[in-house]
């Protein structure tokens, strides 16, 4: 699965988080005061739409306070420097060059059917250009000169969906594959937006998975303990997501433990989410990272979903 337009998803995450901020504090404890905390008849907003006002990140606050104030080398050397958020702008003025090419808006917007309605999982030709970049990258990275028709017949397009970020297609899958109140196991540490992607839409509950060797990755013994642990809750145990490389901690789990992470899903009727967001970001010329695609041999079956996105590797939001 891609990113389409990932400026989107954080956009509406900063918004509402913003919304929250600013209006919170003057209008909480009236509405409170006529109608509780459960809504009503005259509410200003649902009791979902106050449970959204939450902070997604327990961090979002000092990342907008970083935005408003940003450090600068010359201009504002005392300003902020937000270690919070993880992005690639080493490849800023590269992708920005690309973009203002006169060929690209050219060959972006050309076709007339980019203006009209269309597949919701995207338009015919750009997943047939990410089916092309997964084969080349992700499935055969040692074949540079692969043709686009010999692409095409390894990752096949309409295998392919767009989405506004990862976290929405993150929030998708669960919605789709899993009940509210059910339970996805993460191995931790892990991204801490997570548990705000999987809850909001979908209400699934993020169970984390703890390692005998968090540097190693979880083994079938930790994932059945942190399964059976939530089972003892009354929980459904009915994802299982991994990162690969992980974030924060930047392990690349190897071929092997991945298939069997996923054969320890499978052997429980589960779906496994694989996010590969950092797949392209791996630098040391000693790391041997290898994409779950490659690893199954493309062959995902109905319990395997693929995730990646523009904003580690391609340095946008």
């Amino acid at each position: 699965m891609l990113d389409r337009g990932c400026s989107a998803a954080s956009i509406a995450t900063f918004g509402i988080v913003a919304l929250g901020w600013i209006g919170r504090a003057k209008w909480t404890k009236r509405r409170r005061r006529r109608l509780g905390a459960t809504g009503g008849e005259g509410a200003i907003i649902s009791a979902r739409g106050e449970a959204l006002l939450t902070p997604t990140l327990p961090y979002i606050f000092d990342y907008l306070t970083c935005l408003r104030d940003q450090c600068d080398p010359y201009t504002n050397p005392k300003g902020h420097i937000p270690l919070c958020m993880s992005e690639n702008k080493l490849v800023v003025e590269l992708v920005g060059h690309r973009l203002m090419q006169i060929e690209t808006a050219s060959r972006a917007f050309s076709d007339s059917t980019v203006y009209c309605y269309n597949n919701t999982l995207g338009l015919p030709g750009p997943r047939e250009a990410v089916a092309y970049f997964l084969a080349k990258h992700f499935m055969h990275p040692e074949q540079r000169d692969m043709s686009f028709r010999e692409a095409l017949g390894v990752v096949r397009p309409e295998n392919v969906a767009f989405g506004a970020g990862a976290a929405s297609l993150l929030s998708h899958l669960a919605l789709s594959l899993a009940e509210a109140g059910d339970a996805v196991l993460i191995p931790a540490p892990y991204y801490a937006a997570f548990d705000a992607d999987l809850k909001i839409i979908a209400g699934c509950i993020a169970v984390p998975v703890h390692s005998s060797n968090a540097s190693i990755g979880p083994t079938s013994e930790d994932l059945e303990n942190a399964a059976v642990g939530a089972e003892a809750r009354g929980l459904r145990v009915r994802l299982l997501l991994i990162t690969n490389p992980t974030n924060p901690m930047g392990t690349i789990y190897p071929p092997e433990q991945v298939k069997a992470i996923i054969d320890w899903a499978r052997a429980r009727d589960m779906h496994t989410i694989v996010d590969e967001i950092y797949a392209l970001s791996v630098h040391d010329s000693g790391a041997d990272f290898q994409s779950v695609l490659r690893t199954l041999d493309n062959d995902l079956r109905h319990d395997v979903h693929h995730l990646w996105a523009l904003s580690k590797d391609f340095g946008a939001r």
